[in-house]
């Protein structure tokens, strides 16, 4: 009865996809938005390993194995 509401890993997974998709967002509009150089070269290496990880979670959620797959 309990497992109807909870989440499996695919779906984590994807709503971790879709979180690093806002971060990634929300920085690029940090990013357009800050005026000193310092801050816009710690947001531009933030917004660097945040697209790293959005290639990386977006290739594993392309390359997830269910269960029931072999």
């Amino acid at each position: 009865y309990m497992e109807v509401f909870m989440k499996n890993s695919k779906q984590h997974l994807t709503e971790a996809f879709a979180q690093l998709q806002d971060a990634q967002i929300n920085l690029k509009h940090a990013l357009d938005n800050s005026e000193k150089l310092n801050n816009k070269e710690r947001i531009k290496s933030n917004l660097y390993l945040v697209n790293e990880a959005v290639n990386d979670v977006a290739n594993t959620v392309a390359n997830y194995q269910d269960s029931h797959d072999r």
